[in-house]
């Protein structure tokens, strides 16, 4: 999620005016060390939820004392004890039952706070698995909101999986579409029942974003309307239209570069296989 944060998130959790904010899904702690610089400035707290992070949590609790706060389980175990926020990220298991359900728990949440809905930055609303269901461990979720699924590849325009295709090693469901699959249709799906009016704001590109403000968010802070505007500006889209293609163009010159160093390196060993099985004349000058 951190490409988004300088351009989207960080500027709209501003006009929010938000102190609590909850990540889940913490991975390499990237977007939650933007998250702590933030609360440095803010005077909030970040309540970031991972199972099993790949950052040293123990270092960060020390550096960052108050302003961080770690829940190290899966979120369905956790967000009832953390409370109201107001703003969550959302970037944990990209399924329809784990979304749509963090989701309701963060509205209960909310409700019985007296606040708000938070205000909703959610990952992977994009290709692939916006209209896909993946499981990092599909014994987790119960049976009736799981979809079928295999490990086994995805590729664009292309419903059942196999080969070629992308994160063959996940549990991906095994077709694409379809009622409750995706984290897209999550996120469709909790705001056509919410019960209050929501605003939702998609940016395509890098798995997509989708930004989920309710009326009652936007009338505690005044400044989010605008904030909102900005994000389906023609401005906001040419700049990220720039980036994303940057970010390509890097990813291009990576693997360009990968691929020579690999033949350069076969280059040598076949040299110097060839050198093993082509000794030198004996009494020849080696000089």
């Amino acid at each position: 999620m951190h490409p988004f944060w300088d351009l989207a998130i960080e500027p709209t959790l501003d006009a929010a005016e938000a102190t609590e904010v909850l990540e889940i899904g913490a991975e390499a702690g990237k977007t939650t060390g933007r998250l702590l610089d933030r609360a440095q400035r803010t005077g909030g707290t970040v309540h970031s939820v991972d199972p099993a992070p790949q950052f040293d949590v123990a270092r960060v609790a020390l550096a960052r004392g108050e302003r961080f706060a770690f829940h190290r389980g899966r979120s369905l175990e956790v967000l009832a004890d953390i409370g109201a926020v107001d703003a969550a990220l959302i970037d944990g298991d990209h399924n329809w039952y784990t979304v749509h359900s963090e989701l309701v728990a963060l509205a209960e949440s909310a409700a019985a706070a007296g606040e708000p809905l938070p205000l909703l930055f959610i990952h992977d609303v994009g290709w692939p698995y916006g209209r896909r269901d993946m499981y990092y461990d599909p014994a987790s979720i119960p049976d009736e909101g799981r979809q079928d699924a295999a490990r086994a590849g995805i590729m664009p325009g292309r419903s059942e999986l196999g080969s070629p295709g992308i994160n063959a090693g996940l549990w991906n469901a095994t077709h694409e579409g379809g009622s409750r699959n995706g984290v897209r249709t999550a996120v469709e799906d909790f705001v056509a029942g919410y019960g209050v009016p929501c605003d939702v704001v998609i940016i395509e590109g890098l798995h997509g974003l989708a930004v989920v403000c309710s009326d009652e968010r936007r009338e505690a802070a005044p400044g989010l309307s605008g904030a909102i505007a900005r994000l389906r500006s023609p401005e906001l889209l040419t700049e990220w239209s720039a980036r994303v293609e940057r970010w390509r163009i890097d990813a291009d010159i990576a693997r360009r570069r990968a691929e020579a160093e690999r033949d350069a390196a076969a280059a040598r060993l076949q040299r110097l296989e060839g050198s093993l099985l082509d000794p030198p004349e004996p009494g020849r000058d080696q000089a």
